[in-house]
């Protein structure tokens, strides 16, 4: 491997630990990533030890007791999924670089629809880091020598076993796109909501009123926009009982929320005024 194509990656993985470390441990542990092996271009063999050499220094990354030092640094490995099989690695193959439909939290497990009808139940830590634009960055950059002819995949070993292989036709379900930004809250709650006005093309999004504000939502109940399709009645001032999803991400500088209808749980008819 060409130098020139290793160093950005070696300072994506140094990026990688730091913002995963912020993320999972606040200002509690300090960490670094330090390369102490000599490279030398077109040394496949060589990459793998400077993999198990840096394993092996973890102790040394956190202040603090080395015990505690070396449990902070494999729960950080595991969450990000650079050992263990799963965590955000295995999260974003999943995703394929799609959001997910929904993401609920019970204590700590968060589980999570990569479609309406797939779901995967997994460490509430992991959907942090994903939310986390900058760790989803740096480790698209940690793979990014999979993007040049000739690297065919990244590796990790940690005593003579194979912890994680990605493929080099796997990189694009690590991605970042421009337009997608830092997700500081995605949440889901009942509403009710009234109907303002109906779109029946696909894609596009309902107006409705939640009592005190009106605004647009995607619709994302495939058995409710059935019931669309084969011409269920729907208007103005109707009522829907909805599981509605609230997506607040920041890009650019600027908050955007965006609201998403997971489930119509109920449609009533428009609500009717008292005649007393």
């Amino acid at each position: 491997m060409d130098v020139r194509d290793l160093a950005p990656a070696l300072v994506a993985i140094s990026d990688l630990f730091a913002a995963a470390n912020k993320e999972l441990n606040g200002d509690s542990a300090d960490v670094r990533v330090e390369v102490k092996e000599s490279f030398k271009a077109g040394s496949f063999h060589l990459d793998l030890i400077f993999v198990q050499n840096l394993l092996t220094q973890l102790r040394d990354m956190f202040a603090g007791a080395n015990a505690s030092a070396i449990s902070n640094a494999y729960t950080i490995l595991g969450m990000l999924g650079l050992i263990g099989g799963g965590g955000l690695i295995h999260l974003a193959r999943k995703l394929q670089g799609r959001r997910p439909h929904r993401i609920e939290q019970t204590g700590e497990v968060s589980k999570v629809w990569i479609t309406e009808a797939e779901t995967i139940e997994i460490d509430e830590r992991v959907v942090r880091l994903w939310r986390n634009k900058t760790i989803r960055t740096s480790l698209h950059k940690t793979l990014s020598p999979l993007e040049r002819d000739g690297i065919m995949n990244f590796g990790i070993l940690r005593n003579d076993k194979v912890e994680l292989v990605v493929e080099a036709d796997e990189l694009a379900s690590f991605a970042v796109f421009d337009n997608d930004g830092e997700v500081v809250s995605d949440s889901t709650s009942r509403k009710v909501l009234l109907l303002e006005s109906v779109v029946f093309k696909d894609g596009n999004k309902w107006r409705v009123h939640d009592g005190q504000y009106p605004f647009f939502a995607a619709l994302d109940d495939e058995a409710f926009l059935a019931k669309v399709d084969a011409g269920e009645r729907f208007g103005k001032g109707d009522v829907l009982i909805v599981e509605l999803r609230q997506i607040q991400t920041i890009a650019d500088g600027t908050l955007k929320t965006e609201y998403r209808i997971s489930k119509v749980r109920e449609h009533r008819a428009p609500l009717q005024h008292s005649l007393l």
